[in-house]
């Protein structure tokens, strides 16, 4: 997000820091980075010069993003970051009417922005592969989502598209986006219908479940120096088949992501597998819905993105069907 939240005060980060971290802030910065429409990032500088991660979220909708990172790292998963907890012993705290997560500050740029080096690459494939084999245990297993093969947004697209029908539209590019919607309401309503239809079949197959960061893509691992990295950004861990994650390195989600080279290092760093299509197939066209709805829902049926934000959004949801982006990888695999 490009902006913060509009009704959140920054001395209510400070106080919720001060009570519930007993951190005391000398300055805190917004950061206008991600592509979480419902998440906003800070950083923290204390007094006696550590700094810190600050996200703050709506409500925390997936526990098991808090909890998961912790679990993995008692079990010898050591690359992943962890959110701090509370004087209280609690993984978050509230701001305002913002739900508050606290992690140490990395200062390495994510692999898509700065390229990861062939022994990331290499680190990431074992650190993903460490995830999908840990052993759960009574305690988190409940936590997870499982997923059911409905892919998120679908409700979001239909809701857009019944919409782009039945308004006058004004400022934001709500006019010029409501035109492209119209244009490609075909191709559209193929993806959606293609991941409902893919998610049917892979559910009939019924594939092993394995714990799933769910996320996974460079963007959300950080450099760690040359030689190791950070997985981070575990809010959408869940249970699913491990092509929920693999999709991330087998052709990427977009321009830029990912090589055939890049992902023959990722593979010697996981191991050998058989990796099935269909669920790979589905795994593509639910995240081309997921963002087509997402970033629709932004433009045209939310009322708390600013200016910038939404103009952020109608860029994305035109880029989603440029050559090489998700919707063009999800039609041609």
């Amino acid at each position: 997000m490009r902006e913060p939240p509009a009704d959140l005060p920054e001395q209510s980060l400070r106080d919720a820091l001060t009570i519930d971290y007993a951190l005391k802030a000398s300055e805190i910065g917004y950061l206008p980075i991600g592509h979480d429409s419902h998440a906003w990032a800070f950083r923290a500088d204390t007094r006696d010069d550590e700094r810190y991660f600050l996200k703050v979220r709506r409500r925390i909708t997936n526990e098991a993003g808090l909890a998961i990172p912790h679990f993995l790292q008692e079990r010898g998963v050591a690359r992943v970051v962890a959110p701090m907890e509370t004087v209280r012993g609690k993984l978050y705290t509230t701001a305002g009417d913002y739900a508050l997560v606290v992690y140490p500050f990395l200062p390495g740029a994510t692999g898509l922005s700065a390229g990861l080096s062939e022994s990331q690459w290499f680190e990431y494939g074992a650190t993903l592969r460490q995830v999908h084999e840990v052993v759960l245990s009574a305690g988190v297993r409940p936590l997870l989502r499982r997923d059911a093969y409905v892919p998120d947004g679908a409700a979001a697209v239909h809701a857009v598209d019944r919409h782009v029908d039945s308004e006058t539209f004004g400022g934001f590019g709500q006019a010029s986006i409501a035109g492209f919607w119209r244009a490609n309401r075909g191709l559209i309503r193929t993806v959606v219908e293609q991941a409902q239809a893919l998610g049917r079949q892979v559910a009939a197959a019924g594939p092993p479940f394995v714990l799933c960061h769910a996320d996974a893509h460079t963007n959300n691992v950080l450099r760690d120096g040359d030689e190791h990295i950070w997985v981070v950004d575990w809010d959408e861990t869940m249970l699913a088949p491990r092509e929920r994650d693999l999709m991330f390195v087998m052709g990427g989600i977009g321009p830029g992501f990912v090589t055939p080279a890049q992902e023959e290092v990722f593979f010697r760093g996981y191991g050998a597998v058989d990796v099935s299509q269909p669920a790979l197939a589905y795994y593509r066209y639910a995240w081309a819905t997921s963002d087509i709805g997402s970033y629709g829902e932004a433009v045209f049926l939310r009322e708390d993105p600013g200016a910038l934000d939404r103009q952020e959004a109608v860029e994305r949801l035109q880029s989603l069907f440029e050559p090489g982006s998700i919707v063009d990888i999800a039609l041609h695999g």
